[in-house]
């Protein structure tokens, strides 16, 4: 456990810095020790970590992230078919059998 002039001077030093990169993986384990040092009562090391992770900037992979929405747009679109000649096929069976119905009707 840090004493209070460390952990003092760490906050000192950590507002004079503007950006610190950091990978995903290490945001979340910094995450994760901020909510384990909270959970054991240890609030000052804790701001000490939350003022570390409002400074950074995750570094993502862009071009990953690019390809997975590509994959999810191609799997949103609809199938090209040719609308026009489905309805035409639909209306002449549905005449069809209007016509089979007026045949059968009138014979009675």
């Amino acid at each position: 456990m840090a004493n209070f002039r460390d952990i003092n001077s760490a906050s000192r030093n950590l507002n004079r810095v503007t950006d610190i990169n950091l990978e995903p993986e290490n945001r979340k384990a910094l995450e994760a020790v901020m909510v384990a040092l909270a959970a054991g009562g240890r609030v000052q090391e804790m701001a000490v970590i939350a003022q570390t992770i409002e400074k950074t900037s995750v570094q993502t992979d862009i071009v990953g992230a690019i390809a997975d929405l590509k994959a999810v747009i191609s799997g949103l679109k609809q199938p090209e078919t040719d609308r026009v000649d489905t309805y035409k096929t639909d209306m002449a069976a549905g005449l069809a059998a209007i016509g089979d119905r007026l045949t059968a009707l009138e014979s009675k």
